[in-house]
C-alpha cells in the first residue's frame, strides 16, 4: 500500500484517540495490504462489534467532499467505510452525513451509522495548527501526477522530459518525485523509477484536481444559447473547424466516449482564445451554466485511443475528474468509465 503523509498518520492518530474517548468503545486499528484503503478499524462495545474499511482524507472543501464521497460510493461491497480527516466544516459534515458516510475528525467531530452503533459529535473546533499539503499535491505537483498516471512509464523519464510534457518548472520535478517517493507511489527496481499505487495516486490526484488545480485552469461557467446545446457541441466544433482547440471532457465527453447517457453537462479544454471560442460555440456567461470553460495543461491531454467520432476528447481522467468536481448526476457513467479505461490502466493493461 501507498505510506501516509506525516500529516495523514497524525490524523489517523487523532481519530483512533477521539474514537477510544467515546463512552465504553475500543478501537483497533489494523493497516492493509489495499493501496486504495489506509487500513481496518474494528470497533467494540457493550452494544457490540463493528468493523470499517479507512481512508484518510485531508482538507476537505465542499469540493472535494463531492470527490470523496464519489470515491467512497464506488468501493465494493463489504465492509463500510469510514473517512478519517482532520476537520470538517458543518457544511462538508451535513454534506457527508447526507450521502450516508460515516465519518471521525481530528477535532473530535464524528458521524457513525452503522447499526448497532449510532454515534453523532458536532460543533469541536478546528484544531489550530493545520496539515500542510505535500508538494506532490500543489499546482505543479498535480499536473506532473496527471503525466505519471496518464503515461505510467514516464516515471523513468528525465527530468527534463517530465517538465517539458507536464508543463511545470524543471527545478519543480525533483522536489515533487522526492516527495511521491516517500508516499510509496514511486519505486526503483533495477535502476529504473516507477510507479507504484497508482489507483491510490488517482484518488488522491483527483481530490487536489478538483479542490486546487481546478480553479487555476477556470476561465468561465457558461450556458448554451440553443436548449440542445450541450448535445450539438460536439458537431458545432466540427463546424467551424475547432478541433486544434478544443478536448471535450466531463459528462459529455465521458457519454460521447462509452456511447451511453444523455449529457447535462460539458468541460471544454481549450486551448485557443476563450472569447472567439464562446462566439463560434454560441456560448454565454453565466455562473450558473453547465459548460465549464477551462485552460489545457501539458502536452497529454488529449485521449489518444479509439472514440466513436472524429471530435477530439480528454483523456479518461480529466473525464473522470471534472464529473467527480462537477457533482454529476449520473454515477453510472463515471463508474463504467473507472472501470473500463482507468482502473485496466492502473493495472498495468491500458485501453488505446
Amino acid at each position: 500500500m501507498a505510506r501516509l503523509t506525516d500529516s495523514e498518520r497524525q490524523t489517523l492518530e487523532a481519530c483512533l484517540r477521539n474514537l477510544r474517548a467515546l463512552d465504553g468503545c475500543q478501537a483497533d486499528f489494523f493497516p492493509s495490504d489495499r493501496s486504495e484503503e489506509q487500513g481496518r478499524l474494528q470497533l467494540q462495545g457493550p452494544w457490540g462489534r463493528l468493523s470499517y474499511r479507512t481512508f484518510t482524507r485531508l482538507r476537505l472543501t465542499e469540493t472535494s467532499a463531492e470527490v470523496a464521497i464519489h470515491h467512497l460510493r464506488n468501493e465494493p461491497d463489504g465492509e463500510k467505510p469510514l473517512l478519517l480527516t482532520d476537520y470538517l466544516p458543518e457544511k462538508v459534515a451535513a454534506k457527508l452525513r447526507r450521502s450516508g458516510i460515516d465519518f471521525v475528525d481530528a477535532a473530535g467531530n464524528a458521524s457513525l451509522r452503522q447499526p448497532p452503533l449510532f454515534v453523532e459529535v458536532s460543533g469541536r473546533k478546528r484544531p489550530e495548527r493545520q496539515p500542510r499539503t505535500g508538494r506532490a499535491f500543489q499546482h505543479a505537483g498535480l499536473k506532473l501526477i496527471f503525466l505519471l498516471l496518464r503515461q505510467p512509464k514516464a516515471a523513468a523519464w528525465t527530468y527534463r522530459d517530465l517538465a517539458g510534457e507536464s508543463g511545470i518548472a524543471l527545478g519543480a520535478v525533483g522536489p515533487v518525485l522526492k516527495n511521491l517517493e516517500q508516499l510509496g507511489h514511486l519505486v526503483e527496481r533495477n535502476g529504473i523509477r516507477q510507479l507504484h499505487a497508482a489507483d491510490e495516486l488517482f484518488r488522491r490526484w483527483e481530490i487536489g484536481y478538483g479542490d486546487r488545480l481546478r480553479a487555476t485552469l477556470g476561465i468561465q461557467p457558461c450556458r448554451p444559447v440553443a436548449a440542445d446545446g450541450i448535445a450539438r457541441l460536439p458537431d458545432m466544433i466540427r463546424e467551424q473547424g475547432l478541433e486544434d482547440d478544443v478536448l471535450i471532457g466531463g459528462e459529455l465527453g465521458a457519454c460521447l466516449l462509452l456511447r451511453e447517457g444523455t449529457p447535462e453537462q460539458a468541460s471544454l479544454h481549450l486551448a485557443g482564445d476563450p472569447l472567439r471560442l464562446m462566439l463560434k460555440l454560441q456560448l454565454i456567461p453565466d455562473p450558473a451554466g453547465r459548460v465549464h470553460l477551462l485552460r489545457r495543461f501539458g502536452r497529454v491531454d488529449a485521449w489518444r485511443g479509439w472514440q466513436p467520432q472524429e471530435t477530439p476528447l480528454a483523456d479518461p481522467l480529466l473525464l473522470h475528474a471534472e464529473m467527480a468536481a462537477t457533482a454529476t448526476r449520473q454515477p453510472q457513467i463515471a463508474e463504467r468509465l473507472f472501470r473500463e479505461y482507468l482502473a485496466p490502466r492502473f493495472a498495468g493493461r491500458p485501453v488505446e
